[in-house]
């Protein structure tokens, strides 16, 4: 995996590291929009799932945006985020790509359960979308939101501690937009992005977070090392114009031509339970490992 990217600090925005050959629309009707998006799919899927997933749209009103937030198109299944009138949808290509994120998700849970951490309290959101303004917001792929951050009676839901984007491999530029997306709107409340990007020989898996707010700008490739040696990231808020973000930890799982028997580089990755749960670890809790048998089961539907 290349380390060119393993630093952003440029502003992110809606039409920032879009795919070669993404298609941008003026909205006109959700019959044309739901062939639009059919044809992307249809794309991908005649290219065993490559190429681009995005559907950039143009001049959306309030009501287009509600629909679209509440799953407007039928027969697809796509992530939705939007800023003012411009829209962005992240078609999902395959059953393949739902079930890599969803074994995530299952693998920490796992971990958790042995913790003797409760049900209730590993509250997974799907897809749910998280708005700052009422003119900007986003899903993910998956998210995790610790019980101190979950809605209550006058209280609303708050930011996830961690968050999962999944797309294929061009997708990846603009996957790490995605992940400074969190970062940003939630002023550093979003701990930890882990982002899955899928081909038919090779998953790369990058967990993003935040760099100190004392750290040098630009960040160094020798600094960035020294922040891998450290497994917590920052626990305090910082404002999106402060931000530095990193590439903390950076898994590949290639196909060995063996089915059920990928290569795995770079693993275990450290999911901090701090971190995920923004409160230190009891007695029987600890730091969530991933192994090279997690990555592996991650996977398995597809090499």
């Amino acid at each position: 995996m290349s380390n060119e990217h393993s630093a952003i600090t440029e502003p992110s925005s809606l039409m920032t590291n879009l795919p070669h050959g993404y298609v941008m629309r003026s909205f006109t009707t959700f019959k044309q929009l739901q062939i639009d998006a059919s044809n992307i799919l249809k794309a991908l899927q005649d290219n065993e799932n490559d190429g681009n997933q995005y559907l950039l749209l143009l001049g959306l009103s309030k009501r287009s945006i509600e629909r679209l937030d509440n799953r407007g198109l039928s027969g697809l299944v796509y992530r939705f985020q939007w800023e003012g009138t411009v829209g962005l949808i992240k078609v999902v290509p395959s059953n393949e790509h739902e079930a890599t994120t969803d074994q995530a998700t299952r693998t920490i849970d796992e971990y958790l359960m042995a913790m003797g951490i409760r049900s209730v309290d590993r509250r997974w959101a799907m897809s749910t979308t998280y708005k700052t303004t009422a003119s900007k917001g986003k899903q993910a792929d998956q998210c995790f939101t610790p019980p101190g951050r979950c809605a209550s009676p006058g209280v609303p839901v708050g930011w996830p501690t961690f968050v999962i984007e999944t797309g294929v491999s061009e997708s990846l530029p603009r996957l790490r937009e995605d992940a400074r997306w969190w970062f940003n709107n939630s002023n550093g409340e979003v701990r930890m992005v882990l982002i899955i990007s899928i081909k038919k020989a090779k998953v790369e898996f990058e967990l993003w977070q935040l760099a100190p707010p004392n750290s040098p700008r630009p960040l160094t490739r020798a600094y960035i090392n020294s922040l891998r040696q450290r497994r917590l990231p920052p626990l305090v808020q910082q404002a999106a114009g402060t931000q530095q973000t990193y590439s903390h930890y950076e898994v590949d799982v290639i196909s060995s031509g063996v089915a059920g028997a990928p290569r795995i580089h770079n693993a275990p990755m450290v999911l901090p339970f701090e971190a995920l749960y923004n409160r230190p670890p009891g007695p029987a809790e600890g730091d969530l490992v991933l192994s090279e048998q997690d990555f592996k089961d991650i996977v398995g539907t597809i090499l």
